[in-house]
């Protein structure tokens, strides 16, 4: 869907210096996208060519080196941030030691905007998953991608809307590697998995623990090269129950060390690498804004918010337009950076790549970005917030740098 003459006009070229103070996203080599870029380039799939790849530290390209490998293992631990993984080193040995540098997350950094990144080699910009709820203009609706439901529903939403959702060609079906993902069985079998892993085999695992088997297993299917996707969302679903800052999340967080070392210990030969899709910070009660709670700024918006709790997309009315900035900024300036939509995407905030129509629509009228720990949320019939003590999504170091780990191949 291409963009109007007056779309294209706010896609101007601009900066922000109001987010000079934050962590912002490298897309330039030394970010999760890049990383992203060299996955596809090493299984073989078209990729842009004017796309920069992961930059290693010794200067060369990361498919430049892992090319060479005939199996590769790519392990996204959701919620690693770097800086807890520093915090909390003794915990995690075989992850620090084999820790080679850090990446950025992209924006917002949040899972669906940077595991659709992973799957399609493509921004934010290109593949408008621009968080955890998105909206969908021509149908009015705004829907979680990753379980694909509705919002304050347990419904999928119509066709048509999926196929809007799911516009981007993945990485895997593309192929020349045989492609595999490891995951737990309720994530592998939604039509967000089905899709971007079409034509790849499915590993299911119930526990942390059956991880290192299930990628072995992986590992040795077929013959030729081979790529091993594998997924745990288990430190994410325990920071944001538990908060960052808990001894549930270092627990976990020595677990998966102990799993890494399996995986390494198992399969010496072969290459294994370790990313984030973001990191977290936690959140207190005192700093939660919910606009429930503020109706006259709510009655400004002509549909329920979008995006996330730390990066939030606002479809204003018309006649609000203008001066919903001045609104949030007179009555959240201490907790909020309201940004023009068409100002955060024409600054690269999303990366790079065309926009288009749909991701200018999804983007809505104002970005609001939360300072400090600070979130801002709203509810919809049906729903019920649930309570989160750890969040990301945000411009932060501690939420936006995210580890790069490489196993030394024997």
């Amino acid at each position: 869907m291409y963009l109007n003459e007056n779309q294209a006009r706010l896609l101007a070229p601009q900066s922000l210096p109001q987010l000079s103070e934050a962590s912002l996203p490298d897309y330039s080599g030394c970010g999760l996208f890049n990383l992203a870029v060299s996955l596809a380039k090493v299984c073989g799939s078209p990729v842009r060519a004017h796309y920069p790849e992961l930059h290693l530290p010794d200067g060369r390209h990361a498919s430049e080196v892992w090319s060479r490998h005939e199996t590769l293992v790519f392990l996204l631990v959701d919620g690693l941030g770097d800086h807890f993984l520093a915090a909390n080193r003794e915990l995690a040995p075989h992850l620090w030691r084999d820790r080679i540098g850090r990446l950025t997350s992209v924006f917002p950094s949040t899972t669906a905007t940077a595991i659709t990144t992973v799957m399609t080699g493509e921004s934010a910009a290109v593949h408008g998953m621009l968080g955890w709820f998105v909206r969908d203009d021509p149908s009015e609706t705004t829907v979680a991608p990753l379980p694909m439901r509705l919002r304050g529903s347990h419904r999928a939403p119509a066709p048509a809307v999926i196929e809007r959702l799911l516009r981007i060609a993945p990485v895997m079906p593309a192929a020349q590697r045989q492609t595999h993902l490891v995951t737990l069985p309720e994530l592998a079998q939604g039509p967000f998995s089905s899709f971007h892993a079409s034509g790849a085999m499915v590993h299911a695992y119930r526990e942390l623990e059956e991880l290192p088997v299930r990628i072995a297993q992986a590992a040795a299917s077929g013959t030729g090269a081979r790529y091993v996707y594998a997924y745990t969302p288990l430190l994410d679903r325990t920071a944001h129950d538990c908060g960052i800052d808990s001894d549930a999340a270092r627990e976990m967080l020595s677990r998966i060390d102990a799993v890494y070392a399996q995986i390494r210990a198992q399969m010496p030969d072969t290459l294994v690498v370790v990313a984030a899709d973001h990191g977290f910070i936690d959140n207190p009660s005192a700093h939660q804004i919910d606009l429930m709670q503020h109706p006259d700024i709510h009655a400004m918006l002509r549909g329920p918010l979008s995006g996330e709790r730390r990066a939030a997309y606002c479809h204003v009315l018309p006649e609000f337009a203008e001066s919903f900035g001045e609104v949030i900024e007179a009555r959240f300036g201490h907790a909020l950076i309201a940004l023009p939509a068409a100002k955060a995407l024409s600054s690269g905030l999303f990366g790079p790549g065309s926009i288009d129509a749909e991701t200018f629509a999804r983007c809505g009228d104002w970005v609001l970005i939360a300072r400090g720990d600070w979130t801002v949320r709203d509810s919809v019939a049906g729903e019920s917030a649930p309570p989160m003590i750890g969040v990301h999504g945000g411009l932060s170091a501690e939420e936006m740098h995210v580890p790069l780990i490489v196993s030394s191949v024997s």
